[in-house]
């Protein structure tokens, strides 16, 4: 068996031995993601130590689904303004977004499949299919789009870790831009806010038809 499989293997035995031990403490987690006012004044009552959960949490969305990562990038510019909510949602969704491409194009699809579902995978892996950088920039930033997923999703494609890298940082820095621009205004949004959020997502929308379209129309090679 490869050394690849076999270190596969002894870590999800480890993490069901983790989860099966922890397993009442890790039901009262799931409760507390459920409330996201709860979430908020925890991760305020731990100070300066605030900012290293909340990037840890950022990281692991990229792996458990339960982790509610819009309504934390939301909750992040509510903490910490738009500029302190910004870079921390950036960085740590970034590192998050490129270790989940590292492990999936090194351990492959079965890796993947361990937080992705199959049928995700096989939707997007088609999506995908013959698009460029920025196929995964909007990818990256629409919402109702299972925006992680496409980290695997481009681990087990053939785009290059660095081509990625430039699509990560951007889809997530424009994502990261609005959350932390609705989070740290959400008291009072200025009418100005919504035009360009509602906008965005128009022009998004029309652009992902327009891509497709001219795919359609491309000539053969």
């Amino acid at each position: 068996m490869p050394i690849k499989r076999i270190t596969l293997v002894i870590v999800l035995l480890l993490t069901l031995v983790v989860f099966w031990m922890y397993r009442e403490p890790i039901g009262a987690w799931l409760a507390w993601f459920s409330n996201l006012n709860a979430v908020i004044e925890t991760i305020r009552g731990y100070g300066w130590w605030g900012p290293a959960l909340l990037f840890i949490l950022f990281i692991l969305q990229a792996f458990l689904a339960f982790i509610p990562g819009q309504a934390l990038m939301v909750g992040s510019g509510i903490l910490y303004g738009f500029f302190g909510g910004f870079l921390l949602t950036w960085v740590s969704l970034v590192l998050g977004g490129q270790i989940a491409f590292w492990l999936s194009r090194t351990f492959g699809r079965p890796f993947a499949e361990k937080w992705v579902s199959a049928e995700t995978l096989d939707r997007w892996d088609k999506s995908a299919a013959g698009k460029g950088m920025a196929f995964y920039v909007i990818t990256l930033v629409m919402p109702f789009v299972p925006n992680d997923a496409m980290c695997y999703v481009a681990g087990l494609g053939s785009m290059s870790s660095k081509r990625f890298l430039l699509a990560n940082m951007l889809g997530r820095g424009i994502a990261s831009l609005l959350t932390a621009t609705v989070g740290a205004n959400l008291v009072e949004i200025p009418a100005i806010l919504w035009v360009f959020l509602v906008g965005f997502v128009v022009l998004g929308i029309a652009g992902w038809f327009f891509a497709k379209r001219m795919q359609k129309t491309e000539p053969a090679d």
